[in-house]
């Protein structure tokens, strides 16, 4: 991941409250969900675009344990799944979702666990 990409990441993010990250989730390519399944917890990078569109993006998670997953994905029509890290359900954990795409602002999403 170049300097650039992390500048403009930390730049989209200032100043966005909650609300305005939930509104503005709804229209980005990549979303980060988070389901807890008895003694797992699954985090899913998943993404859909009603045109062709190609992004980059960067997972990492951080807890008792460190991942991170990257890559580059072309997304149309509906919801792909492009990305799966599971954990304990007794871990805490941080994960941040970063996003690149062609002719829109990079952005950053945040999930931590409830412990």
């Amino acid at each position: 991941m170049n300097a650039h990409f992390m500048l403009m990441v930390g730049l989209a993010c200032i100043g966005s409250t909650g609300e305005e990250d939930m509104m503005q989730t709804t229209a980005r390519p990549l979303v980060l969900d988070v389901i807890g399944d008895g003694p797992t917890t699954t985090l899913i990078v998943a993404g859909s675009a009603p045109e062709l569109r190609r992004v980059r993006y960067s997972l990492i998670v951080e807890g008792q344990s460190y991942t991170r997953h990257a890559g580059t994905a072309t997304l149309y029509g509906e919801r792909q799944i492009i990305s799966r890290v599971r954990l304990h359900a007794g871990e805490r954990w941080t994960a941040t979702l970063m996003v690149e795409t062609e002719g829109r602002a990079p952005y950053r999403l945040v999930r931590t666990s409830a412990h």
